[in-house]
């Protein structure tokens, strides 16, 4: 049975997920494949993701495990950018420490979205143009 809920919006190239509540593995593995499904929609386009973790409760080891092994499929995406949205530095610290693939990412956390977004749109803007030029 699922544990924990998250909602997908896609808003240009920007991926927002919200999680809610507490996840087990399932909760995790659906969430994950919800996401693959939005990503693999953009044809190999760059993309951002915004990650709002605010009303995020935690999970269990082997919901962390099944983070990991999409972290690591995202790392061989065309991502730009991850923000997360959090104000927990307890729960910062353990999804550091659980998800090690996530070190990999261009990552950065905030305490609201409205930063988040914009850090995120001036990478998307950085990285649009060094693809379609000389960096």
């Amino acid at each position: 049975m699922e544990h924990g809920g998250h909602s997908i919006v896609v808003n240009g190239n920007i991926i927002v997920l919200k999680l809610t509540g507490a996840f087990n593995e399932y909760g995790v593995f659906k969430f994950t494949q919800d996401v693959k499904g939005v990503i693999e929609s953009f044809n190999g386009k760059i993309f951002s993701i915004l990650v709002n973790n605010l009303e995020l409760l935690g999970g269990t080891p082997e919901a962390y495990a099944e983070l990991e092994k999409y972290n690591k499929w995202l790392n061989n995406q065309n991502m730009v950018a991850k923000a997360m949205v959090i104000k927990s530095s307890a729960t910062l610290g353990i999804i550091n420490s659980l998800v090690p693939s996530i070190k990999l990412q261009n990552m950065k956390d905030f305490d609201n979205k409205y930063e988040a977004i914009e850090w995120l749109k001036s990478q998307l803007k950085r990285d649009y143009f060094c693809f379609n030029s000389t960096c």
